[in-house]
């Protein structure tokens, strides 16, 4: 009987796993008993928002590898419909979130039913394209008119009819917590189904997998339907929070964040664009910083990513725990010869 030589322990040994995670819920479950400042609880309850959505655009750009730079036009969907159908039509709130998920939902379906038959940067100057028309048409026109004269829409975005008023920061913040981790978690099953793995297939070699016989157009339509879902249910929770819907809802800059969070926590891991996302904006909204400093550092942050770590911090990790693990196999063997263990192992 031949033993097997022990495993490499350490902390480097599984830079990522769930007790890493579950320590990190565990803060920012106990955050909010430090009584901490109410303007940095609502930077995080938008935060833990924005990770699910950062999560939601690595489903369609890192798992399937269909670069978007438009996955704010879903987000939008979701926040327009969420508020148009609560005022014109006077749906109960519950209903109208769940439609406009929906919506999102068919809207993502349309953008991969266009952008199937594409590949490589015309998938991003397609959604591109979409997001930006889309963001033009919101900024430039008023929907509604409210009490008084005043013009719903355009860049003041219109208000939601919310069924609860001053809603206290912590239970947003709570509520907000909850929901990125459901979604991360039914993102995370949905990456490492079946129908994941195919997706994966297809990112690394679109030829090799129609080859073996999987609908490439099909595979990159769900993905794009499945991303699209999870970040309409995004634009629903952040339309509820802020409390109405705006143009920025479906700008450029919404789509190059999620796109910038991917690519530094690490594309195709669901968790490493979830966690980039919460720390880069708690740090910059944090600083208290104007929007254009924030795009440059967003932008410089994206430049430094991709010079001297493309993997992001998630394969950053990987790559320097397989180095460990490399260097700590051979001082095992050593230690274990060294106390009489002949160089061929263990006798059976």
């Amino acid at each position: 009987m031949i033993r097997r030589a022990p495993l490499p322990s350490g902390p480097w040994a599984a830079p990522f796993r769930g007790g890493w995670l579950a320590a990190g819920i565990g803060l920012l479950l106990l955050f909010p008993l430090s009584s901490p400042d109410a303007y940095f609880l609502d930077v995080l309850t938008t935060g833990f928002l924005l990770a699910a959505f950062a999560a939601s655009w690595d489903v369609v750009g890192g798992i399937a590898g269909q670069v978007t730079l438009g996955h704010a036009l879903p987000f939008g969907a979701a926040t327009y419909a969420l508020a148009l159908l609560g005022r014109i039509a006077g749906m109960p709130f519950p209903v109208a979130a769940a439609l406009a998920v929906l919506i999102a939902t068919g809207v993502g379906a349309g953008i991969g039913w266009l952008a199937s038959p594409l590949s490589g940067p015309f998938v991003a100057l397609l959604t591109l394209a979409l997001a930006e028309a889309a963001h033009e048409v919101a900024a430039g026109h008023a929907f509604l008119s409210g009490p008084g004269g005043y013009a719903w829409g355009g860049e003041g975005g219109i208000p939601l009819a919310l069924p609860w008023r001053d809603a206290p920061p912590f239970a947003s913040y709570y509520v907000a917590l909850a929901f990125l981790c459901l979604s991360t978690w039914g993102m995370l099953r949905f990456s490492r189904s079946g129908a994941g793995l195919t997706l994966r297939a297809v990112a690394g070699s679109p030829v090799t997998a129609q080859a073996s016989g999987v609908p490439i157009g099909r595979t990159k339509r769900l993905a794009f339907t499945v991303g699209s879902a999870f970040a309409g249910a995004a634009g629903v929770g952040f339309a509820s929070h802020v409390g109405r819907a705006t143009a920025g809802d479906l700008s450029l800059e919404l789509s190059f964040q999620a796109a910038t969070f991917a690519a530094v926590g690490g594309r195709g891991t669901v968790i490493g664009p979830a966690v980039a996302a919460l720390l880069l904006h708690a740090l910059f909204q944090g600083m208290s910083l104007s929007p254009a400093a924030r795009v440059l550092l967003y932008a410089g942050t994206l430049m430094v990513t991709l010079r001297f770590f493309p993997g992001g911090v998630a394969g950053t990790a990987r790559e320097i725990a397989a180095r460990l693990r490399g260097r700590e196999g051979p001082w095992i063997a050593r230690r274990g010869r060294g106390r009489g263990t002949p160089p061929g192992g263990p006798a059976a």
